[in-house]
């Protein structure tokens, strides 16, 4: 095989061409037998025009000759097909094999076309014979070229064949003329073989350019079919040139359908076919693809009916027509809805959030009759820190949950429902008849709410409450609604738990008030102009003054006199009670420094107090600033404190009483356990509540009951003092029990001032005290008057 010069394609355009050019030595029969009639009828011509005898015999070697090349041929066509499978190295040796075969049996058919052409000039030596032996060698040459062309040595020894036995012949002759005819051979020698070459670089490279061309669309395919965009290509009369998979698989177009050739249009028979988009949308959707087929740059995006959004994009090509490409952008969508869910919707409970519900909220009543009522609630769950603390936070998101199932399942047809935040709900009810009862729809909301929710294996039972608010929807104004049903929820919690209050008023102004309140609050804490009253504790057996109960109290210059439960809830929600509690701590301890040392005081903390870890602290800098002995003093704590968070509780309690305070439990009886906290809290004494004592000269409360008290307490070792007593015959009736240690009320004055308390301990020294206490419980009441 003749190498060829490297290529890009290296040994595989070598194999290729050499394959070919072995394929094309067999392929042309019909040339073969044409070339042999011509040979019949040239030597046949010949007998007849010299009448030589021994010409006879070259028909018959033209004809053997030529047998021995169309076996060759016959026999190579049987075996290419079988050929051909095998592999490279293999069909590379019976490619050699075979080409030998052809260069033995050609070399023989150029010898016996040379042998002709020198028994015509040597032997018959008519002119005609001459001519017509010459004439079968150069009538065969140009076949070397055209069959030849892959192997130089083989065109080379063919032509050398034929021409070799006419140039002996010629060479033998007298005369210059013979000569010079031989010589002319060379270069025509030459002429033959050039020519083979140019037409093997013509072969080469076309062979090469085919190979190219198949690699580069082979390439083409290879991209085009493995694209995650589906590619259309179009002609200039919008027909389907190229179509890749993803494209197919995009419009359902099934792979037997051979969509190159067909128009834009009838691709959309299958899109109409497999009801990728609504019928009723065929049309549209035709019209906004074909017109990107005409534009450039532009692009579409078209949500197919099985769910997939499709983006469409048209591009033009330089040479006409244009290219279509078809992305799969659902995942993008699918995030972009996510987003929009996430700005319009609460990702806990799935119901609207804030912005979409006044969104909602608006556009129903905007819809609905002016005429018609309707309804904007605003609820809560009661003591939701309470349950997350007690069931978990993820129970409690679990309850939430639970919570916005069921108004979704029960109200979802008639409002529309929000979570604001938090624990925080809001539901707008539209298209009220007039004849609507709002207190049933509300009684019915609360009872759905009320009912218990399984939240995992257990059951949770919780309340809420409600602020509602009411008016025609042609006079809805959200902003004032919102604010009108938070200022029904912020009554009902002021009115206890698990009820429902409808918007008045004076609920308004009220909340200027309280606004109002908010603000001088924090400035008069700031400034220290809040002062501290004190309410006298006495010895229940001699009528002495034992300590008192230090009151913080706030007179406003424009308001006058403030109430202590408006303010202080106020300064626990705005998060400034404890500067409050350090503020009274401080003053009562330095002015209990200042009276007799058997008089104590008494402060009252809130949970929130004890929420930070600074309180126990606090109350030494305040001992310690006023050199109050600690013993002098005592904290006051509820059961609501204790319930917050009991074991914090417990041991913050414990630090402090180590230091020397005294520790009581006020407003005892009040709450639902408060008798497990006895034995629990390191306490000193308990303060029954007032309630134990209304009443008890009546009859109305039961004497039995607040001795059974004191009997328990004082088995724990507690010291006991009764508050709320305010007649004389309340304290004789106290006095007379003998379990008493302390009384508290409003017999022996109302809160004073630390002058007064210091007046009451000087005038009743305590070896005077026994002596004198009926006048002494008397006394405190006209000093305060006064």
């Amino acid at each position: 095989m003749t190498r060829l010069d490297r290529s890009p394609h290296g040994d595989e355009a070598e194999i290729d061409i050499y394959l070919n050019f072995v394929d094309s030595l067999f392929a042309d029969r019909r040339s073969m037998l044409v070339g042999l009639t011509l040979q019949v009828a040239i030597s046949i011509c010949v007998y007849f025009e010299s009448g030589v005898a021994a010409t006879g015999i070259w028909p018959a070697i033209f004809i053997a000759a030529t047998s021995v090349r169309f076996y060759h041929t016959a026999r190579y066509s049987r075996q290419s097909a079988a050929a051909a499978q095998l592999p490279i190295p293999e069909r590379l040796k019976w490619a050699q094999d075979w080409e030998l075969r052809y260069t033995l049996s050609s070399t023989l058919s150029a010898l016996a076309v040379g042998m002709f052409a020198w028994f015509c000039i040597g032997i018959v030596a008519t002119e005609f014979s001459i001519i017509a032996g010459l004439s079968a060698v150069f009538a065969a040459m140009p076949t070397i070229v055209g069959r030849l062309f892959g192997s130089v040595r083989l065109a080379a020894i063919a032509t050398i064949s034929m021409l070799i036995w006419p140039a002996i012949i010629l060479l033998s002759h007298d005369g210059w003329a013979s000569k010079m005819a031989v010589l002319l051979f060379l270069p025509y020698i030459s002429l033959v073989l050039s020519m083979v070459r140019r037409v093997r670089e013509r072969v080469v490279e076309a062979v090469r350019g085919r190979l190219e061309k198949a690699e580069i669309a082979e390439r083409f395919n290879l991209a085009l079919t493995n694209m995650s965009h589906g590619v259309i290509m179009f002609d200039r009369h919008q027909r389907v040139v190229v179509i890749n998979r993803r494209a197919r698989l995009i419009l359902q177009i099934p792979h037997h359908v051979n969509a190159e050739g067909r128009s834009f249009s009838v691709l959309m028979r299958y899109a109409r076919r497999f009801n990728l988009v609504p019928s009723d949308h065929a049309g549209s959707f035709q019209d906004v693809v074909s017109s990107l087929l005409v534009t450039d740059g532009r692009k579409a995006e078209i949500r197919l009916t099985n769910g997939v959004h499709v983006e469409f994009s048209g591009t033009q090509r330089p040479e006409g027509g244009s290219v279509l490409i078809l992305e799969d952008v659902t995942e993008r969508a699918r995030a972009q809805e996510r987003i929009k869910a996430m700005a319009r919707f609460d990702s806990l409970t799935e119901l609207p959030n804030r912005t979409h519900f006044g969104e909602e909220a608006v556009r129903r009543a905007d819809e609905a009759d002016p005429e018609s009522r309707c309804l904007l609630i605003a609820f809560d769950v009661d003591d939701f820190k309470r349950v997350n603390d007690s069931i978990g936070h993820a129970q409690g998101d679990a309850l939430l949950r639970a919570i916005a199932r069921r108004l979704r399942r029960d109200y979802g047809d008639c409002a529309a429902i929000s979570r604001l935040g938090g624990d925080e709900f809001m539901m707008f009810v539209d298209r009220l008849p007039v004849d609507f009862e709002i207190g049933a729809f509300a009684d019915g909301l609360r009872d759905c709410l009320r009912r218990s929710f399984r939240i995992g294996p257990e059951k949770v039972f919780v309340t809420q409450s409600f602020g509602i608010t009411y008016g025609k929807a042609g006079d809805f104004d959200l902003k004032r609604a919102m604010v009108e049903a938070d200022l029904a929820l912020y009554h009902s919690k002021a009115m206890g738990k698990g009820v429902w209050s409808l918007f008045e008023r004076d609920m308004n102004d009220r909340y200027l008030r309280r606004q109002l309140l908010k603000g001088e609050l924090a400035k008069a804490i700031e400034l220290g102009t809040l002062s501290v009253r004190y309410q006298p504790i006495v010895e229940a057996a001699t009528g002495r003054i034992a300590g008192c109960e230090a009151l913080s109290r706030w007179h406003h210059p424009e308001h006058g006199n403030v109430s202590p439960a408006e303010y202080i809830p106020l300064a626990e929600e705005m998060g400034i009670i404890t500067k409050l509690t350090e503020s009274v701590i401080r003053t009562a301890t330095r002015e209990c420094a200042r009276w007799p040392d058997h008089v104590t005081v008494s402060v009252n903390l809130s949970s929130i107090d004890f929420q930070r870890d600074g309180i126990g602290q606090t109350i030494q800098n305040a001992l310690e600033t006023a050199g109050l002995p600690a013993n002098r003093l005592i904290v006051e704590i509820t059961e609501t404190a204790v319930i917050s968070n009991e074991a914090d509780m417990i041991d913050r309690l414990t630090r402090i009483r180590r230091t020397g305070v005294g520790i009581a439990l006020d407003d005892f009886g009040t709450g639902y356990s408060s008798l497990s906290y006895l034995h629990r809290l390191p306490l000193d004494r308990v303060k029954i509540d007032r309630s134990f004592v209304a009443g008890i000269e009546t009859g109305d409360t039961p004497l039995a009951l607040l001795h059974g008290i004191t009997d328990l307490c004082h088995g724990l070792g507690l010291k006991i003092t009764v508050e709320g007593v305010e007649t004389a015959s309340q304290l004789a009736i106290v006095r007379g029990s003998g379990k008493i240690d302390k009384v508290q009320g409003y017999l022996f004055g109302p809160a004073l001032p630390a002058t007064a308390i210091a007046e009451m301990a000087t005038r009743m020294p305590a070896e005077n005290a026994a002596a004198d206490a009926p006048a002494a419980v008397a006394q405190p009441g006209t000093a305060a008057t006064g």
